[in-house]
């Protein structure tokens, strides 16, 4: 029997690539390859569909059988470490940043989630975040809807906890937990911005920059599954 399930392995063959970007790429509904990836099994033709898309074997994504890319030698499971952990991969803790009642602070809590998110060591490095301080994080709102959808699933770089450049940041303001693409003019006005339009970008003057708090820099948005 296969050690993995059909949406692991499917998972395991986007490699880090939204499920949205996926299915526009290969004319696949969006939700279409989101019931694959909770759980549904597609049929025969549409797993070979799949499987050409993603440059894999058929038969590895069925049913776990022979190796997963055509023309490779490789063990049909992947070698594990003494904790259990498949080797070049690394467990994610599964965070949620909240207000703390102290003024210029906030607290980082992890969730009892029984599910172990673990993402290639090289493939976070490649993003540009340290393993350490990787954290997996749900996006809530439709602020940043296109680029991040509520729900979708997010790895921050929790070792950023200032402005660097522009980017999206996970940030406390106004005793909010934000999720906004930070931009400073050079008058020194910093600018919380939404890339969706039905927001309004907001100013934060330097007298209340203190009490702007950064949780850290999202480095990839996922769908949510």
């Amino acid at each position: 029997m296969p050690e993995t399930t059909f949406a692991e392995r499917l998972k395991i063959a986007l490699d880090g690539e939204k499920p949205g970007t996926f299915a526009s790429r290969v004319g696949i509904g969006d939700s279409t390859i989101r019931k694959y990836l909770q759980g549904t099994i597609p049929l025969v033709d549409k797993a070979a569909e799949l499987a050409r898309a993603l440059n894999v074997n058929l038969d590895w994504l069925a049913a776990e059988q022979g190796s997963m890319r055509p023309g490779e030698m490789q063990p049909h499971y992947l070698p594990v470490d003494d904790a259990g952990m498949p080797v070049g991969f690394i467990s994610v803790p599964k965070i949620e940043i909240r207000p703390s009642a102290g003024a210029g602070s906030l607290d980082l809590y992890q969730e009892s989630e029984p599910d172990i998110f673990a993402f290639r060591e090289e493939w976070l490095r490649r993003i540009g975040v340290s393993p350490k301080f990787a954290r997996l994080m749900v996006a809530k709102g439709d602020s940043m809807r296109e680029t991040i959808n509520d729900g979708d699933l997010m790895i921050v770089d929790v070792s950023i906890r200032e402005f660097i450049d522009e980017a999206i940041y996970v940030l406390v303001y106004g005793g909010l937990v934000r999720l906004k693409r930070l931009q400073m003019l050079r008058t020194g006005l910093l600018l919380l911005k939404s890339d969706n339009p039905m927001y309004q970008t907001e100013e934060v003057p330097l007298a209340e920059q203190p009490e702007l708090i950064i949780g850290g820099r999202v480095r990839w948005a996922g769908g949510a599954i």
